[in-house]
Parts: structure tokens; sequence; C-alpha cells
């Protein structure tokens, strides 16, 4: 059952701090079935993503010239988790 108001938040940016606008945040796991739905990062690196159930969740993150990442965060009651994840810049050979 998905009850409303558990919000995934959070910011994705680089080692040095920048942020990554259009990077795609998506669910890996979690706590129950999961939509196939993914979040794009505005201008600030900022993203959204509402969360079905309490539980642990890992959320993964790619964007172009960056390496994946993923990050876990555990969502409890019906309140908004805020995570940061931090993409390195993939280096050409």
């Amino acid at each position: 059952m998905t009850v409303q108001g558990r919000v995934i938040t959070g910011r994705v940016r680089m080692r040095d701090g920048g942020a990554i606008a259009g990077a795609r945040v998506y669910f890996v796991a979690g706590p129950g079935p999961l939509p196939d739905v993914a979040a794009l990062t505005d201008s600030s690196g900022k993203f959204s993503l509402a969360a079905p159930y309490e539980g642990a969740y890992t959320i993964g993150c790619a964007s172009d010239d960056f390496a994946s990442s993923t990050a876990s965060v555990t969502v409890t009651g019906r309140s908004e988790t805020s995570i940061e994840v931090v993409l390195d810049r993939l280096h050409e050979a």
C-alpha cells in the first residue's frame, strides 16, 4: 500500500561540490515492489522520488560523463528523507 508523504529528496554533485544537472535517479532496491520511474536532477542537482513504503532503499544515479553510483537511505513514517550522491567524472584515456 502506498502512503503519500514519504519522499526521498536529495542532491547529486561532483566530488568538487558542483551540482550535476540532468542526472537520472532511480530505485535499485527497496522494501517492496517499486515503480519503474526515474527522476532527473534540476539545475542545482536536486531531485525527489516518492517512496511507496517505509524501509531501506538503494537509490541509483547515472549521468553522462560520470561513473554511476548508489546510495542507501532508510525511510520512516510520513516524512521527507534527504540524501546526497557524489559522482566521479569519467576520465578519458
